[in-house]
């Protein structure tokens, strides 16, 4: 191919990049010859157009094309500079800027960068022209000539014939070389003023040398660039003034065009009103010429410019139209221009709820567009604007959490490490904000040392702060005071100090005065819980950093720039007792506020409560004097107390503006508190009249609360319900469900007291198993004859298999998987599906497998009650003992309040359950039956609230799941022989189980099956492991014992060193009945660790062995294994005769964890476990009798064939022989019959 030919391909090229149209500039590339495309020179051309478009991953495909770079070992330094021409170099530079974008390998190329620009001295100032080219190009014989590109190719020939200084490849070194530079620079690989200044200088110093000889395409080419890189705003839109006065003649009205644009954009934000007033202008001339000359994007730009400074809309309409802009830019085939305009587009203003729908298509085009681009580097730049935006928002943590946890473990080896140590400090707020204060730090570490290697200052600084914050947050794992907590405070302290300092040094006012202010808030706080009174109002810690951070605020700082500074202030002033003065320092800043017009809802929120605090803190003052109020006083009180709860209210209502800030829910909490100090007396008509409204109000703040958990997707099993209980387990979480029970009381409504109760029950694990829940046969059947339903699952399907990418953007895929819930819910079939998903507090849940359940067991619907204890927090506004609860399931609710406290049933555990090694625990002694109806209070009304055989399921809250429930007394006679007890953890919980018992196969959203069916024809397994060669005699009677068993209930026997870890695990997939006979441990400190105690597979009875030996014949099953444990669908029941096997924690929220929840969460629908350590002699007695019940309970109901075995009854009868004594005199106590506990549901269908 002639050079003829060459320039006209390079022109065509350039044509189509100068004029933004990129779509026929695409095709064009794509119809040349591949062997055209590979020549070096076509490649530069089609290149910069993908880089001005955005396509990365077809600039660097192009390059591939091309001849191999002569950089591909970097480490090889012995490359003859003589073969380097300009060409090559700036093919070169430019390659080495596409691996930025495409694969965010900053390091490899700076490197180039370096070296082809020390080889040509590229840092050097170009004063004088070097060099000489002349070229040649013709039109080509490609007829894509319209008017507009012949005149274009003739001005391109043209210009090309003169004799220039600068070759246009010595033109493309130079503007690569700079460009390299700045972005290494801005992702802290050099220091980023010094970089950008320099860069400005060399570039506008090689245009104006361009300018001077009538080079303006080229020369425009690099004022773009220029005036980006410049510090002064002022001296940029001077450049641009001279440079459209250059660019006069009709030649240059793309150039002209452009530069207008940028003028409009630079006369926008600038602080001069004369200069802002001019705007328009520019705006109206770039307009004209953009449709005078048909130019891609260039009125797209100006709309957008014209959209993002425009003060008359609201953040939500701003990202609407946002959205339009972007669908032009990518309707242009603009990508550069169209994702960061997208990335932009959400604020942390605007209301996402509102724009739900918008949001989640506009971040699913986002991702998609960035896929089609290929750049890695705008990847992290919406992944980090996607974070940001997650953690400002409670119900998108987990969202965020699962995004960079997921990213972060799988970064590109070059990311810059400004983007690096920012995706630190955002993992650390994450963590944060679930409560694991040590992970934060440790994220906040590595962020502080990544930012290390980043040249700015300011960047470490920054890094340094959240490293202090976290610091000091650990504090909040230890008891106030501890030394642990203290080691903690000062460790914070210390390294803001140190940094503070610094600061000063450097000249960063900005890093100072947040410095000085976190100092002041943490030495209040140590003050307020460390110093002697005496000592708060004489000589506060804080006053010195306050004054020091004031002195740095410029004078012209505003009531926004001051607010922290207003809050010190004022806890200062509280600590000395001075609340009139306080109150009103908050009252006039909040005034200040309100007179700005760009404050954000989350400030003048905090404003408001800071001044509801106030007024609360004088209110009560006042009351707590001691004496007695003049009548003019106590008035001045009463009206502080209605003061704050305005206030509260209105920073309320502010808060759900930023829809979901976690603040949301500390605010609800105290507005409840000042409601219920006016209320706190018997309520008039009015006082009623406020409680019932806030019901509203705490509905709406629980929704948060849900979504803040629902926001981790739960695929990742144990991690995810961790994650998820971290959430729940949250103090003002708590608190808000407590209050919602007590204020159902006060609204003499124990219906819906009972529904708050349990919507603070176990959620976390509801949700976990909600997400692998069996969707009953019948309902898949009819979601498989609805099409529409089947492509909603079909399309929910792929959201989640998109979720198993560790490198997904969560945050984007968990909004879409949201929106599409939330269009499932609109669906009747598929809204059943997504209530059992979500566990939703209903008792109808699964009524039709609860219909056929209570057939097939003989009982009548009215004969099923739940059984539910309250045990008021203090700060619940909740006074009184502990309230016990019936809830039948026609939906009728009765409470009674019991003569039992909270205080009284931990001082029960604690004598029943705290005994020294060698002594006989309480329970088991004679007198345990006496002492275990000192507790009876517990069941105190049972007798009265349901009958004798109801089905009772039992849902402990708080400290009483380490109580004996089902063995209380009630009406004279153990609750386990007056009623058929079972335990769960919540209703969400059993009716999960209901589901699953009648689900034998999984079906496929057409109704096929998927081929994972229920093992029905499989043999029960029973197994026995007891590896004590001390114990020979008691192994030999477990071992016969379990045969027996076996042969009874007919089933496969594996004993001993056959029962290892993955025989166990393999043949509990094959079956869906299992009996465990052996050993449990629980572990205290980390649950996780509580295991069922299996063999290695030696035979530790073959010869003598020493103890250490003995130990090394038994290996683990851990709770984390059992999670992953691959169960039979249609549910698998456990009998586990272990000690402490039904042992569980119960963190707050009621979440349980141990071996039980465990093995339901795998699949099991019944576990039969022991709630404190046995005797295993106790143990073969039960299970003996246990297996007679059972078989005389066996039998067909309704027809269908399946075999319903009685567990509950098999139960009931089995623990009245044992308290009798015929199965051993020795057993009579209850420290054996009480100890075995049934939970999930109360029968099986084999």
């Amino acid at each position: 191919m002639d050079i003829q030919q060459l320039e006209s391909i390079k022109s065509t090229i350039r044509i189509y990049r100068w004029y933004g149209h990129f779509l026929e500039g695409t095709k064009f590339i794509d119809s040349l010859p591949i062997e055209t495309k590979s020549i070096r020179v076509i490649a530069i051309e089609a290149a910069q157009l993908y880089l001005v478009q955005g396509q990365y991953k077809l600039a660097n495909l192009i390059c591939n094309d091309t001849s191999g770079s002569i950089f591909d070992c970097l480490d090889d330094n012995d490359q003859p500079q003589s073969i380097w021409n300009e060409e090559i170099a700036a093919y070169e530079l430019m390659r080495a800027f596409i691996l930025i974008g495409r694969y965010s390998k900053l390091t490899s190329a700076l490197k180039i960068t370096q070296r082809v620009g020390d080889a040509w001295q590229l840092g050097a100032d170009e004063e004088t022209a070097s060099g000489e080219a002349a070229v040649t190009i013709e039109t080509s014989g490609h007829d894509n000539s319209s008017l507009l590109l012949k005149q274009v190719q003739a001005l391109t020939i043209h210009e090309a014939k003169r004799s220039t200084s600068f070759s246009e490849y010595k033109v493309l070194m130079k503007f690569y070389y700079w460009k390299t530079l700045v972005v290494a620079a801005e992702q802290g690989l050099l220091e980023e003023k010094l970089t950008k200044a320099t860069a400005a200088k060399q570039i506008g110093t090689l245009r104006r040398i361009l300018q001077s000889e009538g080079r303006l395409r080229e020369a425009r080419f690099l004022l773009y660039f220029e005036v980006n890189v410049m510090a002064d705003a002022r001296a940029a839109l001077q450049e641009l003034e001279e440079f459209l006065l250059a660019a006069a003649d009709e030649r240059w009205n793309v150039e002209r065009a452009l530069t207008l644009a940028d003028i409009f954009e630079f006369r926008l934000k600038s602080e001069d009103e004369a200069v802002v007033a001019k705007a328009e202008e520019a705006f109206q001339q770039a307009h004209e010429l953009f449709e005078r000359i048909s130019h891609g994007f260039g009125n797209i730009d100006l709309d957008l410019l014209r959209l993002s400074y425009s003060h008359d809309m609201s953040a939500g309409e701003k990202f609407v139209a946002m959205t339009k802009i972007a669908d032009r830019y990518f309707q242009a085939d603009h990508y550069q221009k169209g994702i960061r305009c997208l990335v932009f587009a959400i604020s942390p203003e605007m209301i996402i709820d509102v724009y739900y729908e918008h949001v989640v298509n506009a971040l699913e085009l986002l991702q998609r567009k960035i896929d089609e681009a290929g750049s890695e580097i705008l990847k992290q730049l919406s992944l980090i604007h996607s974070i940001g935006q997650a953690c400002l928002k409670a119900p998108e943590y987990g969202f965020a959490l699962q995004s960079l946890e997921s990213y972060y473990a799988n970064v590109p080896a070059e990311i810059g490490p400004k983007y690096h140590s920012l995706m630190s400090s955002l993992l650390a707020n994450v963590y944060s904000t679930f409560g694991e204060h040590e992970k934060s730090l440790r994220a906040a570490t590595e962020g502080l040392e990544i930012a290390k290697s980043i040249i700015s200052y300011r960047d470490q600084s920054d890094a340094a702060f959240q490293v202090g914050v976290c610091a000091f947050r650990v504090s909040e794992l230890h008891p106030k005071g501890s030394k642990e907590a203290i080691e903690a405070i000062k460790s914070g302290i210390g390294l803001m100090k140190e940094w503070v300092e610094r600061d000063a040094q450097e000249g960063y006012r900005d890093g100072e005065v947040q410095k000085c202010l976190q100092i002041a808030e943490w030495e209040n706080m140590r003050a307020l819980f460390h110093l002697e009174s005496s000592q708060i109002s004489t000589s506060p810690a804080e006053q010195p950093w306050i004054e020091r951070a004031k002195r740095c605020l410029p004078d012209s700082a505003d009531a926004l720039a001051r607010s922290k500074i207003v809050d010190l202030e004022t806890r200062m002033l509280i600590r000395q007792g001075k609340y009139a003065e306080s109150l009103q320092i908050s009252v006039d800043h909040l005034d200040g506020l309100k007179e700005s017009t760009s404050i954000h809802p989350i400030t003048e929120a905090q404003a408001y409560l800071r001044s509801a605090i106030q007024a609360r803190l004088q209110a009560q003052n006042a009351f707590q004097r001691g004496q007695e109020l003049a009548p003019e006083m106590a008035q001045s009180a009463v009206k502080l107390v209605f003061t704050a709860l305005q206030f509260s209210y209105e920073a309320l209502e502010l808060y759900r503006k930023t829809h979901g800030a976690e603040l949301i829910l500390y605010c609800t909490l105290f507005v409840w508190d000042m409601i219920n100090l006016i209320t706190q007396d018997k309520p008039d008509a009015s006082g009623q009249a406020l409680l019932t409204a806030f019901m509203d109000e705490l509905r709406r703040t629980e929704e948060v609360c849900d979504e803040m958990r629902r926001s981790v997707v739960p695929i990742g099993r144990l991690q995810s319900l961790m994650n998820k209980r971290s959430i729940v387990s949250k103090q003002a979480n708590l608190r808000l469900y407590g209050v919602g029970v007590a204020l159902s009381l006060q609204l003499d409504d124990p219906s819906t007291a009972w529904l708050w109760l349990q919507k603070g029950k176990a959620r976390a694990f509801a949700d976990s198993l909600g997400a692998n829940v069996l969707i009953p046969e019948e309902l898949l059947n009819r979601v498989g004859n609805d099409q529409v339903a089947c492509e909603l699952l079909k399309r929910e399907q792929g959201v989640l298999d998109g979720l198993q990418d560790p490198l997904v953007n969560f945050v984007v895929s968990a909004r879409k998987l949201a929106s599409l819930r939330k269009e499932m819910t609109e669906n009747a079939l598929l809204s059943e599906i997504t209530k059992l998903r979500d566990g939703i507090l209903d008792v109808e849940l699964g009524a039709k497998q609860l219909r056929d359940s209570l057939s097939k067991f003989g009982l009548a619907s009215e004969h099923v009650k739940f059984v539910d204890w309250y045990v008021p927090l203090s700060t619940d506004g909740a006074k009184g003992p502990i309230v016990l609860f019936v809830r039948h399931l026609d939906g009728r609710t009765q409470a009674k309040r019991l003569s039992v406290s909270a205080s009284e049933v931990k001082d029960w555990v604690s004598r029943a359950f705290t005994y020294p090694d060698m002594a006989a625990p309480p329970l088991s002694k004679k007198t345990g039956n006496r002492f275990l109806s000192s507790i009876n209070g517990l069941v105190e009304g049972l007798s009265e609230l349901t009958c004798e055989g109801d089905l009772l399921i039992l849902s402990p809250s708080g400290p009483l799941n380490n109580v004996p429930l089902h063995a209380l007394s009630a009406g004279g006679e153990a609750l386990v022989i007056r009623n058929l007890v079972v335990y769960s953890s919540s209703i969400a919980t059993m009716g999960q189980c209901l589901v699953r018992a009648h689900s034998r196969e999984r079906l496929s959203p057409q109704g096929e099956p998927t081929g994972r069916s229920s093992p029905d024809t499989y043999p029960a397994r029973f197994f026995a492991v007891y590896e004590e060669p001390q114990k020979v005699s008691e192994r030999d009677l477990i071992f016969s014992h379990i045969k027996k068993l076996a042969s009874e209930y007919p089933g496969e026997v594996s004993l001993g060193p056959d029962v290892t870890r993955s025989h166990f695990l393999q043949q509990c997939s094959n079956t869906r009945w299992v009996h465990y006979h052996g050993h449990a441990r629980y572990a205290k400190d980390d649950v996780l660790k509580s295991a069922l105690v299996l063999s290695d597979g030696r035979d530790v009875f073959a010869s003598d062995h020493d103890g250490d030996e003995v130990q090394s014949g038994t290996e683990l099953l851990n709770v984390s294994e059992l999670f992953n444990a691959e169960l039979p669908l249609g549910g698998v029941h456990f009998t586990i005769i272990a000690c402490d096997s039904a042992t569980q924690e119960i963190a707050p929220g009621d979440e349980p964890l141990g071996i039980i929840p465990a093995l339901v969460y795998a699949g099991a629908t019944s576990v039969l476990g022991c709630i404190w350590p046995i005797d295993s002699r106790a143990g073969r007695a039960f299970s003996d009798n246990f297996y007679k019940e059972l078989a005389l309970g066996r039998g067909e109901c309704g027809g269908s064939g399946d075999e319903v075995v009685q567990l509950v009854q098999a139960l009931r009868s089995t623990v009245l022989k044992m308290k009798k004594g015929h199965l051993g005199m020795e057993f009579r106590q209850p420290y054996y019959w009480a100890s075995f506990a049934l939970y999930g549901l109360w029968y099986f269908l084999r």
